[in-house]
C-alpha cells in the first residue's frame, strides 16, 4: 500500500518566497483540475520527483523538472517575474508508516540526489521528527541492506520485497521500483502511447512482463527466479566438480594410476565405491586395494628372505643386469613409439580444431545468407528467387564451385550439412583429446618404469664392485623401496577415500538440482493460468464498459508470453484506433489492480494519472473511468485533468462521481507567498 498524503513546493527567489499552499490528498478519488499552464504537470512531476521516479518522465534529477522549479518564475503573461535561488519539494506519504520526503531541485549546498526523510507527518502535523539523509539513483540506492538507499526505504514502506530478475548480461539483479510504477502511474506525453510506455530500459529482459508478474504476484517470476538460482547452482557445481576431478587426476598421476568411474563432468554416482583407481601392469590391471594387497604380499616375501653377501649374489646380479638392460631397451622403444603416437594425435587434434573453426565460420555466413534471402522473399527482392538483384541472372547459392556439374544443395541443405559436420568434428576432437590424455598417462608410466629400471641397474653394478663379504645392497634397497612404495600407496588410498566421498556428495547435489529442475513448471503454474484468465476476463469486461470498438473481443487476449493485451500474437496497439488504444490502457491498468486485489497481489492500490482523457476518448467514456475510480473505496486515485478547460465538461464528466477536488483555477498555481 502507498498513499500520497500531502505536498508542498518551496521556492526562494530574488523577489521573495514563492511556492504552493499545503496540498492535501484524501483517500478515494482526487481530481486535480486546472487550465493548461496552471501547474498540473508541475504537481504531477513533483510527486514523481520526491519518490525518486522522475525517470518515468524522461531523465534523472533536477533536469527533468520544469523551469519554474529550477530557474525562473513566469507571470500569467509568461514574462519573467523572479529568478530561482533555491527550491525544494516536500511530500508526505503513507505505507507501513507515515514519512515526509524532502528533495531539493535547485540548491548550492544540496545535491539533487540527496533525499531527506522525516519519520512522521511533517506537513499535516508539524513537529520535530527524526531525520535521515538518503540518496537516490546512485549505485546501491535500491540495495535492501543499504540504510541510506532511498528506494530501499520506499520499498520497505510500501511493504514490497522486490525479487532478483535476469538482465541481458546474464546477471541476477533486483527488479527496480522504476520498472513497476508505470503500471499505475501514467504521465500525459508518452504514458498513453503504450502499455508500460515509460518503463526504463535498464537492460532488463522482458521488463513489462517482469513488472506484471510482480504486481499479480505470479508464481512465474518465482519459478524464473528459482530456475536462475538452479542454473547458477549447476554452474557452481560443474566448476567444483571439474576442480575436484583435476585434484583427483593429480593424485592418480602421483601413483601412476588411472581413474575409473568418474569423468570431468557431473554425473550420477550410485555409490562412492563406483569411483576408484587402477594400477596397470603388463600382466594385469589392479584396483588400488588389490595393488596394495599385492605390495604387502611382495614385501612379506622379501622380508622373510635372509640377506646374502655380495659374493653369493655375483652371478645372479650379472644376469639381472643383462635382463634389466634388455628391459630398459624395450621400454625406451615403447616410450619412443608412444611419444610418436601422441605427436601424431596432437597434429590430428589441431587439424580438427582448425577445421571446426572453418565450418563454424561457413555456418555463420550461410545463416547470414539465408536471413538475407528470407528477408528478400518477404519484401519481393530478386535475391529471394536466387536471382542477382542487379542483373536478374540466376545465382548458385551452394558452397560448390560453379564448374562442378552436379545439382547443388540449397542454403538450407548446406546449413544442415554444416551442422552435421560440426557435430561430427566435435566428436573427433573430444575423442582425440581423450586419446592424448591416455597417451600422456602411458608416457608418464613408462618414464617412471625407465627411472626405476635404471636405478636398479645402478644398484646392481655398484654391488658387483663391492667387497664380496658385504651384505647384498640390492636386496636391502629393494626391501626399502618396496616399503616406501607400500607406505605411499597406503597414504594415497586414504586420499582416494576422501575423493570418493566428495564425488558422491557432489553427485547427490547434482541429482537434487536435476530433480528440482524437473519439478518446475515450464512456464506458468496452474494458479498463474487462473490469475491470467481472470485478468483477461476483467480486461475484456472493462473494454466493453469503456466502449472499445476497434476489434472484436473474441480476438483479444492476454498473451501468456508477454502478459500484455494482444491480437493474434501482436500488440493490441496495432489493431486499435488512437482513442480506443487509450481506452485499452485504461482497461488494462484497472484490470491489473482488480486482479491483484482479488488474488492478494502486490498492487499498491494507487493510481496517478495525468490527463487520461487522451486522444479524444470522449467525455462519456472519461466519465465512466472517473466513476470506476471513484468506486474503489480502498484505492487512492489522483487524476490530473483539464476537462477541455470548460466547466460544463467538468460537470458532465464528474456527475454522480465520488471525488475530492483540488481546483488550480485559471492562473498559475505557484505564487508569491512572502515578500
Amino acid at each position: 500500500m502507498l498513499k500520497i498524503k500531502a505536498l508542498k513546493i518551496n521556492i526562494n527567489t530574488d523577489k521573495g518566497v514563492y511556492g504552493t499552499p499545503l496540498i492535501q490528498f484524501n483517500d478515494g478519488l482526487t481530481i486535480i483540475k486546472g487550465f493548461n499552464s496552471t501547474g498540473k504537470s508541475t504537481l504531477f512531476q513533483s510527486i514523481l520527483y520526491c519518490l525518486g521516479l522522475e525517470e518515468l518522465i524522461g531523465g534523472k534529477n533536477e533536469k527533468t523538472m520544469q523551469s519554474v522549479l529550477k530557474s525562473e518564475i513566469l507571470n500569467n503573461e509568461n514574462q519573467i517575474e523572479a529568478r530561482v535561488i533555491e527550491s525544494n519539494i516536500l511530500l508526505e506519504i503513507e505505507g507501513s508508516s507515515i514519512a515526509t520526503v524532502k528533495r531539493y531541485i535547485s540548491s548550492e549546498s544540496k545535491n539533487s540526489g540527496l533525499v531527506e526523510v522525516f519519520d512522521g507527518p511533517l506537513l499535516t502535523s508539524p513537529n520535530q521528527y527524526e531525520y535521515a539523509p538518503m540518496y537516490v539513483h546512485d549505485k546501491g540506492a535500491a540495495d535492501s541492506n543499504n540504510a541510506f538507499g532511498f528506494h530501499s526505504f520506499l520499498e520497505k514502506l510500501i511493504g514490497w520485497e522486490l525479487p532478483n530478475v535476469q538482465y541481458k548480461d546474464g546477471s541476477q539483479r533486483k527488479l527496480y521500483l522504476q520498472n513497476i510504477f508505470p503500471g499505475f502511474v501514467i504521465e500525459q506525453k508518452a504514458g498513453w502511447s503504450d502499455f508500460f510506455a515509460t518503463i526504463p530500459y535498464y537492460a532488463l529482459l522482458d521488463k513489462e512482463t517482469r513488472a506484471v508478474e510482480f504486481l499479480l504476484n505470479l508464481d512465474s517470476w518465482k519459478i524464473q527466479q528459482r530456475k536462475s538460482k538452479l542454473k547458477q547452482d549447476k554452474s557452481d557445481l560443474i566448476l567444483d566438480w571439474r576442480n575436484k576431478y583435476t585434484e583427483f587426476k593429480s593424485l592418480a598421476h602421483q601413483i601412476a594410476c588411472e581413474i575409473r568411474g568418474v569423468s570431468n563432468q557431473p554425473e550420477i554416482i550410485e555409490s562412492k565405491n563406483a569411483v576408484y583407481l587402477v594400477y596397470v601392469t603388463e600382466e594385469r590391471t589392479y584396483n588400488l586395494t588389490e595393488y596394495i594387497s599385492y605390495l604387502e604380499d611382495e614385501y612379506a616375501k622379501i622380508s622373510d628372505l635372509e640377506i646374502p653377501n655380495v659374493g653369493e649374489q655375483a652371478v645372479e646380479s650379472e644376469l639381472k643386469i643383462n635382463y634389466l638392460n634388455e628391459q630398459l631397451s624395450q621400454l625406451s622403444i615403447n616410450l619412443s613409439s608412444v611419444i610418436n603416437r601422441k605427436n601424431l594425435t596432437i597434429s590430428k587434434y589441431n587439424s580438427f580444431i582448425e577445421r571446426l573453426s572453418e565450418l563454424e565460420n561457413d555456418k555463420v555466413q550461410n545463416e547470414y545468407h539465408l536471413k538475407v534471402k528470407k528477408k528478400g522473399a518477404d519484401e519481393g527482392f530478386a535475391i529471394a528467387h536466387d536471382n542477382c538483384p542487379y542483373c536478374s541472372q540466376g545465382l548458385n547459392d551452394s558452397l560448390l564451385p560453379k564448374d562442378i556439374e552436379i545439382v547443388p544443395m540449397q542454403i538450407e541443405e548446406n546449413l544442415e550439412y554444416l551442422k552435421a559436420q560440426i557435430n561430427l568434428i566435435k566428436i573427433y576432437i573430444n575423442n582425440h583429446r581423450s586419446d592424448i590424455d591416455d597417451l600422456e598417462r602411458e608416457i608418464e608410466r613408462l618414464n617412471n618404469k625407465i627411472s626405476e629400471t635404471r636405478s636398479n641397474i645402478r644398484t646392481l653394478k655398484t654391488q658387483l664392485v663391492s667387497d664380496n663379504r658385504m651384505p647384498s645392497v640390492e636386496l636391502i634397497e629393494n626391501r626399502l623401496k618396496l616399503k616406501s612404495k607400500l607406505d605411499l600407496y597406503r597414504r594415497k588410498y586414504d586420499e582416494l577415500v576422501s575423493f570418493q566421498e566428495d564425488f558422491k556428495m557432489l553427485s547427490d547435489e547434482w541429482v537434487q538440482i536435476l530433480g528440482e529442475e524437473k519439478k518446475l513448471p515450464k512456464s506458468l503454474s496452474p494458479f498463474d493460468h487462473k490469475k491470467i484468465s481472470e485478468l483477461e476476463q476483467s480486461f475484456k469486461s472493462l473494454l466493453v464498459d469503456f466502449h472499445y470498438r476497434s476489434k472484436a473481443l473474441d480476438g483479444i487476449s492476454i498473451s501468456r508470453d508477454t502478459l500484455l493485451p494482444a491480437v493474434e500474437g501482436y500488440s493490441l496497439k496495432f489493431d486499435s484506433s488512437a482513442s480506443d488504444f487509450t481506452r485499452a490502457i485504461w482497461s488494462y491498468t484497472l484490470a491489473l489492480k482488480e486482479t491483484s486485489e482479488r488474488y492478494d497481489g502486490n498492487h499498491p492500490n494507487l493510481f496517478i494519472l495525468d490527463e487520461p482523457e487522451h486522444q479524444d476518448t470522449g467525455d462519456n467514456d472519461f466519465h465512466l473511468l472517473l466513476k470506476r475510480l471513484g468506486g474503489y473505496t480502498n484505492t487512492q486515485s489522483i487524476v490530473f485533468a483539464s476537462f477541455h478547460q470548460t466547466e460544463s465538461t467538468f460537470e458532465s464528466c464528474t456527475k454522480d462521481v465520488e471525488f475530492n477536488l483540488i481546483d488550480l483555477g485559471k492562473e498559475k498555481f505557484i505564487k508569491k507567498l512572502i515578500d
